[in-house]
């Protein structure tokens, strides 16, 4: 068999299913969009204009669109659209930038033709909308979007703690939600015509209600009853922490090497004070499952001050990024910026476990050289692997053989990939959003399929 024809035999399979598992998830989403649209259809409304007829289109899609806003950022474990959380939360910033510019020239869009007409008579209108009380509830919701979407934008600049964050994004969002849908019942054309239409609204905005109490008021309580127990926090490197749980007795917990959960060290599984971290244990490690924790902010500094012994609230595991992605591929590819060795740490164990016989490169960057973590078992694992390599990236220059200086850049990922056709190999990468984007790049550059890059940011 030649290499051609063992590449489409092997890969190919495998990348038609990604694919076709990436169209399945574009196609959910766009349905559950344009479903209130079909329903407009059935009402036979002349909405006189093109321009009428597209603006309609906008608005019933884009209300539909911020209502699955929700069900992407609700942590939901099971279903082939919301259960993928990393396509989720990606779709969900990406989708609530456009609501945030859509919502905000809602009724600039509405006034134009007004204004295009005449002045005095786009004036009037103006004038008309900001005293009628019919519309109090729509300017209401337009300006707590523009609060909504300024602490959304600014989140990394203003001076508040990440759980107020947290509480005011949930409430502009839910207040946005039930004085958009007031608005739209009562104001939109829709609904004038046919009341019945707005049943449809409201039914979204009671599945988000009941979204939002599963997440802040059910899952706490279910969790309260089945808590972590924190065994041990040990400094790794001049900048990381390992933080390690032991699961109760009797619970059924599983995860995937890649896999990451929400943990919660407060007193109260309902503060909202949680944060995600990816697992960097493997599954032979249970009961106990480990996490590689870098000082980034006011939570992750302080986790010396946390007590062996203490409750830990722990949610999932999410994540999709997993080894099943690249059982055909014929080396796989490790690449890790700052705290993404984490999930990379767990990849590379679960490997491990299974004594991977193919290639394994993991390339592994900090800024400093002391902030590497676990050397000594990335050297052991050098020596048992039958073919694993580390490559480690420093920005700052040292005086260490095997050492590269400056960023993860295409050089360091070419000299990793030295083995074999580069579109049979497999990539995970996880770090900083422009440490992941680049490469991203460089590795489609390479020769590796868009389809076998799998990867997480270190945001949400």
């Amino acid at each position: 068999m030649t290499t051609r024809n063992l590449y489409r035999n092997r890969l190919l399979p495998t990348l038609s299913a990604l694919r076709i598992r990436h169209v399945k998830l574009r196609a959910s989403y766009w349905l559950l969009l344009v479903v209130p649209w079909l329903a407009t259809q059935a009402l036979d409304m002349d909405l006189k204009d093109g321009y009428s007829e597209l603006l309609s289109v906008a608005w019933v899609v884009g209300m539909a669109a911020f209502f699955v806003q929700f069900a992407l950022g609700g942590r939901i474990r099971r279903g082939s659209l919301f259960g993928n959380i990393d396509w989720s939360m990606t779709r969900h910033k990406k989708v609530g930038k456009i609501l945030g510019y859509l919502f905000f020239l809602h009724p600039f869009l509405i006034l134009a033709p007004r204004f295009l007409m005449s002045w005095d008579d786009g004036m009037t209108s103006l004038i008309s909308a900001l005293t009628a009380s019919s519309l109090l509830t729509g300017l209401i919701a337009w300006g707590l979007m523009l609060v909504f979407v300024l602490l959304a934008v600014f989140k990394q600049a203003l001076p508040i703690r990440y759980e107020v964050w947290r509480l005011l994004h949930l409430a502009a969002f839910v207040g946005v939600a039930v004085l958009a849908t007031l608005h739209v019942t009562q104001v939109g054309r829709h609904g004038q015509f046919q009341p019945a239409f707005n049943q449809l609204w409201w039914a979204l905005l009671a599945a988000v209600m009941a979204l939002v109490v599963w997440n802040h008021l059910i899952k706490p309580l279910r969790l309260k009853r089945i808590p972590f127990t924190l065994k041990a926090v040990e400094r790794v490197s001049r900048s990381d922490c390992q933080l390690t749980l032991e699961k109760p007795a009797g619970m059924d917990f599983d995860f995937a090497p890649g896999q990451f959960v929400w943990i919660n060290t407060s007193a109260s599984p309902f503060d909202l004070n949680d944060h995600p971290f990816s697992i960097a244990s493997c599954r032979k490690d249970l009961p106990q499952i480990s996490f590689i924790i870098r000082e980034l902010g006011d939570y992750t500094g302080n986790l010396d001050g946390l007590m062996p012994g203490q409750k830990v609230y722990v949610d999932g595991p999410y994540g999709s990024m997993s080894l099943a992605a690249s059982e055909r591929a014929d080396g796989v590819l490790l690449v890790a910026g700052g705290a993404g060795i984490g999930p990379m740490l767990s990849l590379l164990r679960g490997l491990a476990e299974r004594q991977e016989s193919r290639p394994v490169r993991l390339v592994y960057g900090n800024r400093w050289l002391d902030q590497m973590v676990l050397q000594e078992e990335i050297l052991q694992l050098e020596q048992s692997l039958p073919d694993f390599r580390q490559y480690l990236v420093c920005e700052e220059a040292v005086s260490v053989p095997d050492v590269h200086t400056g960023l993860i850049d295409r050089a360091i990922l070419d000299l990793s990939l030295n083995r074999g056709r580069r579109e049979n190999w497999a990539a995970y990468v996880c770090g900083p959003p422009a440490m992941v984007e680049s490469v991203r790049n460089d590795a489609l550059a390479l020769g590796v399929p868009r389809a076998q890059i799998h990867y997480e940011q270190l945001s949400f």
